[in-house]
């Protein structure tokens, strides 16, 4: 059972008061310029009282490398132990590399932009500081697969611990990342563990609550056709979902590695501050780089994600519903209600007679720009029994390669285009394709997926975390080890063939 007594025990001081200051002193340094780059002194600590050093800031005037080499000590970067072995299995190596994946619990008490965790947790990649909520979920697959039982429920617990604290799961465990989240996985973390039987629904019940509140805010205005406010749109009666970010602003971490993008979509003639808004949005999807968060699929400075309302979130997000309604039974009929409301607009708005399209808040049309987000409501289990038979059909011959199912069907270069397979998107269609009856297909997904992994592994002895669904334009990759997410995926497609189970 999960015990939040830590959660009841800190909430009173969750964000220390001098945080603000702080990023902005970091924000000042990195635009400033140093030798250190901008994550290095994002994730650097103190050295010393942090009200004497953002007094040493005020003052300061010289040359950044001098305060930062006083007043900030820099994390040690995390070195790679894994030593090779030609003899092991791409499986094996899964099974032995979660060792290096491993944090223990954070018993310092960290005064830079860490939050420390109260249980054991994974990362994202043998040299990585945090988990990343966006990839946890799939992590936590590959650790049900492995039958790493406490592992799994201390990642659940782990997320658990955010929500009840800070009212929602950030990006990764970090100060500067409370404005946003990602797409809302927590309430199939706790399926998975509740389906096993190690937890009941009640038990976080009041995370699940957390976690939709932070979604749904703003989802109680009275409020006409094209509302948005935060993360709710209003359309044609309904209270649907997009990505947003609360800090879009000139000194957000987005902008370290898209000042370009920024400069061209300003020639075109776009605002600033809308470009900045639409970067964020699409860093909080999770899908990062990719032509259906763009006007002109080819042209990354067109990017308008904030004006779009997504397919998979408003999937998710019917799930968070459900699931709300098996923590608080004596609610049940108005969850219920909920669930059919926002299934009932995905089998309408969202349905083009064809498929499922994002909605375009511009006009409020169905956007033209198609991607693998249209398989999610086969992973929920929203679709009605007319679009199911026509989107798997669409996922076998238009998606599914030798080498997995793409991303989207656009060839833009872009990483969440064609040709490349994302381990999640694997996941949603395996699943969706299994729960809608058809296990040949789910078959197939599993063997592409693990075919893919199969192949890179034997040349390089490692894992990608997005891969190339041409096995021979797969590029080797030495320096890092042991994406998570790939892992977690590779390890439950396995168990779904040897068995015929779906984790979950």
């Amino acid at each position: 059972m999960y015990n939040n007594s830590q959660v009841l025990k800190d909430i009173a001081g969750s964000v220390p008061n001098h945080q603000p200051a702080w990023e902005d002193m970091i924000s000042d340094l990195i635009v400033k310029g140093s030798s250190y780059s901008s994550q290095e002194l994002r994730d650097s600590k103190p050295n010393g009282a942090v009200k004497t050093i953002l007094a040493n800031w005020e003052k300061h005037k010289g040359k950044s490398d001098v305060f930062i080499k006083a007043n900030l000590v820099l994390q040690e970067p995390i070195l790679s132990k894994y030593k090779e072995s030609r003899k092991q299995s791409a499986k094996q190596y899964c099974e032995d590399f979660w060792q290096h994946l491993n944090r223990g619990i954070d018993k310092s008490k960290w005064s830079g932009s860490r939050i420390a965790l109260p249980k054991p947790y994974f990362v994202s990649s043998e040299t990585s500081q945090d988990m990343t909520y966006g990839e946890s979920y799939f992590t936590i697959l590959g650790l049900v697969a492995s039958q790493k039982k406490q592992a799994a429920i201390d990642m659940v617990d782990n997320f658990a611990y955010l929500l009840e604290k800070y009212g929602l799961i950030p990006s990764q465990p970090r100060y500067y990342s409370l404005s946003s989240s990602q797409p809302p996985y927590f309430s199939l973390m706790v399926a998975v563990i509740v389906n096993k039987g190690w937890a009941d629904w009640s038990d976080y019940a009041l995370a699940l609550r957390r976690e939709y509140q932070f979604w749904m805010e703003g989802a109680d205005v009275e409020a006409a056709d094209g509302f948005a406010y935060r993360r709710v749109v209003k359309v044609k009666g309904y209270v649907l979902n997009r990505y947003w970010d609360d800090k879009s602003d000139k000194k957000h971490r987005i902008l370290d590695h898209h000042s370009d993008l920024l400069a061209a979509a300003k020639k075109s003639g776009s605002s600033e501050q809308d470009i900045i808004e639409h970067l964020c949005s699409a860093s909080e999807s999770g899908w990062g780089s990719s032509s259906r968060w763009m006007s002109e699929p080819s042209d990354p400075s067109s990017i308008k994600a904030a004006h779009i309302i997504p397919i998979e979130l408003n999937a998710l997000l019917s799930h968070l519903e459900f699931a709300l309604g098996r923590a608080f039974p004596a609610e049940k009929n108005q969850w219920s209600a909920r669930v059919r409301e926002r299934r009932s607009a995905l089998n309408t708005l969202f349905w083009n007679g064809e498929t499922y399209t994002d909605i375009d808040l511009d006009g409020m049309g169905r956007s033209d720009h198609l991607s693998a987000a249209m398989f999610y409501p086969l992973w929920i289990g929203a679709p009605g029994v007319k679009q199911v038979d026509r989107v798997l059909e669409i996922l076998e011959l238009n998606y599914l390669t030798k080498g997995g199912v793409v991303t989207s069907l656009a060839d833009t270069g872009q990483e969440w285009d064609f040709p490349y397979v994302s381990p999640s998107i694997q996941w949603a269609c395996l699943v969706g394709s299994h729960r809608c009856g058809n296990v040949g297909l789910a078959n197939k997904i599993a063997q592409s997926f693990i075919r893919t992994c199969d192949v890179f592994f034997e040349k390089n002895k490692n894992f990608l975390r997005i891969y190339n669904s041409n096995f021979n334009q797969n590029i080797e990759d030495k320096s890092e080890q042991g994406y998570a997410c790939s892992i977690g995926v590779y390890l439950a497609c396995v168990e779904f063939l040897e068995t015929g189970k779906i984790i979950g």
